[in-house]
């Protein structure tokens, strides 16, 4: 198995190097390159093509928003980990819009970051409960202010079975393929199998939208 290459972009030099640290001594991760600004986040990107790109919000030239856009357009195979101190449901939503991997707050213990990459790899997402709990909160205020986003949906609708309901809501508790393969004691091929459809009946593209869209739609609570 070749290493994770990871490029880390955030401004602060000392967090750049506690997070090199860090995964430096991790087996299997490489840290790749630094960058201290958003072009030279994507100067470095283009550079040395890494696997996963770690990514903070605030940053002078460009914001990790704007590197964000920039990367699911012109490199969409390379997965983005949000890291940052922000907390608000419009940083969490628009980072899902764009199709980021993971977003972790800066005050996540060490092991959730590198769990976090090995998970982005594996092709998971990684948001955290509580993130998840913000996004629901800017659904809500939407629907209230713009009326329903889109038609309530049922299980029967949406076709799905009495399996892939099952899936659904261990992906709204944010369990891993590998847990659910575990409580259910099926193969995390067969797990994937399942959400694969679970996808296309939903029309989305990765776990956080699907976990999103059957909490909004009150398929599922948080709760």
């Amino acid at each position: 198995m070749k290493d994770i290459k990871v490029l880390i972009a955030d401004d602060h030099p000392l967090l750049r190097g506690g997070l090199c640290r860090l995964l430096e001594l991790e087996r299997g991760i490489s840290v790749v390159g630094q960058a201290n600004n958003g072009l030279e986040t994507l100067r470095l990107v283009e550079e040395l093509q890494p696997d996963l790109v770690l990514l903070d919000i605030n940053m002078p030239d460009l914001n990790g928003i704007e590197v964000a856009k920039n990367l699911r357009t012109n490199f969409p195979e390379i997965r983005v980990l949000i890291f940052t101190i922000h907390d608000k449901s419009s940083y969490v939503n628009e980072m899902i819009r764009l199709g980021a991997h993971g977003y972790l707050l800066k005050d996540a213990e060490p092991n959730k970051v590198v769990d976090a990459i090995k998970k982005i790899m594996e092709g998971e997402t990684v948001y955290s409960v509580d993130l998840m709990e913000h996004v629901m909160e800017h659904y809500h205020h939407m629907e209230i202010q713009y009326g329903r986003l889109q038609s309530a949906a049922t299980i029967s609708e949406l076709s799905l079975t009495a399996r892939e309901t099952e899936i659904l809501g261990y992906i709204v508790e944010g369990l891993s393929n590998k847990e659910i393969a575990q409580v259910l004691s099926i193969t995390e091929k067969t797990v994937k199998n399942h959400i694969t459809r679970i996808f296309k009946k939903l029309d989305v593209e990765d776990r956080t939208q699907a976990a999103v869209f059957a909490v909004s739609e009150g398929l599922f609570s948080l709760d």
